[in-house]
């Protein structure tokens, strides 16, 4: 055998006695036992050479221990490893279940009655079986997992015994012996049956290299199994040795993988896959730790003391563009010496991959173009004096007049651009380094953004505190002065202004879908599990003119008109932190009333007949449940 055609070279002398072992007929009489650590790749290194030897004609039972709690388990594991088809339930449903001796005496509960039936014979009168699935001297038998198995660990060693010294089976147990509390019984048991024990040794690009093997897109795979050195060193950074949670996580990248959202202009863009690779490795794998407090990237809020707004140091100023704001974030991102913004795409949005499994493609492009794509056709005046302190008086003095006039002239179209643009003025003027004033560029850095942000139907406010610590992954080098926090007070406060701008148009949508889509309309204004539910929690209907809405109910279908009922009650049932009912009472009492002194009185007799036997009384019935 040379060196190529070893599973792996570091344990190769592992295989070469394994070959020994589990050639001929010789009795040996004892089990061979091999440790390693969790995530070691040990139990990889034991499936591929249950191929090897399933290649040479062997049959190889291999036994999963983990979470058994009784021979009759493991009994019921074998079986159905050496029988797949005597132990399914189209067999027991032939009519006749076979029974007789089994070599192994492997006792089967076939009826599920929770009584032994007997013992299944392997050679069965009725059933020819195919010679290789008979118990011979060629079939092996593999333990994994002993340290994970819920018998006593000797009860499990005596019943592995009786299959090495009665039926003269070969047989491999796989353990991680640190799991393992050792007592003078265990000790006796391991004594009598191990002849042979093993410390796999984790040959880690091997098995990084054979999950990288597994991926479907033969596109992806070259271009991981090219970076393999740059993904074992991350693997390595991380330090957390669990090649099933790496696994797991290539797998995870697979799925978030689309080479288009890599590329610029037609070209491939090599250094955002390997950033967003690196990112996605780190932030998967710390997360199945349990690094993180919930969410992506939260920390503990622990404060950090050394914040100062006043000092202007390099090593502060690097902290607060890399969004270190703890004592636990500064830790995470010293362990990796990234910053917040190496990060590529926002906390949020890789909450959303990572823990929520949803792949918004055109979200992750957005995010893409705002922090990397667009900067590579230039860096805007903000981020240029981000680093003032490596500037020299010149340049420092045209960068500050550039980043004034870009305020004054609305020169500034990107919303992230408008923040930090206000933010590293006010810092400058904090620490005077500036002297003009800045109190007429607030106002028109607050139109200017409220122009350009995109109102979010289903976020009538900003809720996410981390909005005014940074934007586009760039901490706000400001955000512990005051006069940039009652900014982005304002700010907050202009986006609220714009999304109520929009309750008229909103309004009268609501009133179409009465009539169009009454579905929707429902789902519009109600709690539900629908992405379309925008203003379950918004007083919308104030908004919609009662007299224009009673109208319209007593106008519509009998059936749309039920429908937009409905979708009252529901939303008037919700009993949360918010109450629609007691937000918009008086706007509900103004439609009863008018379809009672307006409509009805002049209304034809079917239109009174509705009025009088399905509207009025669901309106009474709506208020009944809403005011109890």
């Amino acid at each position: 055998m040379n060196s190529q055609e070893y599973i792996s070279e570091p344990n190769k002398h592992i295989e070469e006695y394994l070959d020994y072992y589990f050639s001929g007929s010789k009795k040996l009489e004892y089990a061979v036992l091999l440790n390693g650590e969790w995530g070691s790749g040990k139990t990889w290194f034991v499936k591929k050479y249950i191929e090897k030897q399933k290649k040479q004609g062997k049959k190889v039972s291999y036994i999963s221990l983990n979470g058994l709690s009784k021979t009759a388990d493991i009994d019921d594991a074998i079986f159905k490893s050496i029988h797949p088809v005597l132990a399914s339930k189209q067999a027991k449903l032939a009519g006749q279940v076979l029974k007789g001796a089994l070599k192994a005496t492997l006792k089967i509960d076939l009826d599920e009655d929770s009584k032994d039936d007997g013992s299944v014979g392997i050679s069965v009168p009725d059933i020819k079986l195919p010679d290789y699935l008979k118990i011979n001297d060629k079939f092996i038998l593999v333990f994994d997992d002993l340290e994970r198995c819920e018998l006593k660990i000797e009860e499990t060693l005596g019943y592995i015994n009786y299959f090495v010294e009665q039926e003269n089976i070969k047989v491999l147990i796989v353990s991680n012996d640190t799991e393992i509390k050792e007592s003078d019984h265990f000790l006796r048991k391991k004594e009598k049956l191990i002849g042979a024990t093993f410390n796999y040794t984790e040959d880690q690009e091997l098995a990084i290299r054979s999950i990288l093997e597994e991926i479907s897109s033969s596109d992806l795979k070259d271009k991981l199994i090219s970076k393999i050195l740059f993904i074992t060193e991350i693997f390595n950074k991380i330090a957390y040795k669990n090649l099933r949670a790496f696994k797991q996580t290539i797998f995870d990248f697979e799925r978030f993988y689309r080479k288009d959202i890599f590329e610029w202009k037609g070209d491939f863009d090599q250094d955002i896959f390997e950033k967003l690779l690196k990112s996605f490795l780190i932030l998967s794998i710390e997360n199945k730790k349990g690094r993180f407090d919930k969410e992506i990237l939260r920390f503990k809020k622990d404060e950090y003391e050394g914040k100062n707004a006043k000092d202007n140091s390099e090593k502060v100023i690097l902290k607060i563009m890399c969004g270190i704001n703890s004592r636990d974030s500064e830790d995470f991102m010293n362990k990796y010496n990234l910053g917040l913004n190496e990060f590529i795409i926002s906390p949020n949005l890789w909450n959303e991959i990572l823990n929520l499994n949803i792949i918004d493609k055109s979200k992750i492009e957005e995010e893409l173009y705002e922090v990397y794509f667009r900067f590579k056709e230039e860096q805007p005046t903000w981020l240029k004096l981000m680093n003032f302190l490596d500037l020299d008086e010149c340049e420092f003095d045209e960068l500050v007049e550039l980043a004034k006039e870009e305020v004054e002239n609305h020169q500034l179209e990107n919303p992230s651009d408008i923040l930090h643009t206000i933010s590293i003025l006010i810092y400058l003027k904090e620490n005077q380094l500036i002297s003009f004033s800045l109190d007429h560029l607030l106002p028109i850095a607050i139109a200017d953004w409220k122009k350009f942000i995109e109102v979010n139907e289903k976020m009538r406010r900003i809720y996410d505190h981390s909005f005014v610590e940074y934007s586009g992954h760039y901490g706000f080098i400001a955000k512990e002065i005051p006069q940039f926090s009652d900014f982005m007070k304002d700010i907050v406060k202009a986006y609220e202004d714009k999304y109520s701008e929009k309750d008229a148009t909103r309004a009268s949508e609501l009133i179409d879908l009465m009539e169009n889509n009454s579905q929707l309309f429902i789902q519009r204004i109600s709690l539900t599990n629908r992405e379309e539910n925008y203003y379950y929690n918004y007083p919308i209907m104030k908004e919609v003119n009662a007299q224009v809405f009673a109208n319209k109910l007593c106008m519509i279908k009998q059936s749309d008109c039920m429908s937009s009922l409905y979708g009252l009650s529901h939303r008037y049932s919700i009993q949360a932190s918010f109450n629609m009912y007691i937000e918009e009472k008086s706007w509900f009492n103004q439609v009863e009333d008018y379809i009672k002194t307006n409509i009805l009185p002049t209304a034809n007799k079917i239109t009174k007949a509705r009025i009088n036997l399905r509207i009025l009384p669901e309106i009474s019935k709506i208020k009944e449940d809403a005011e109890k």
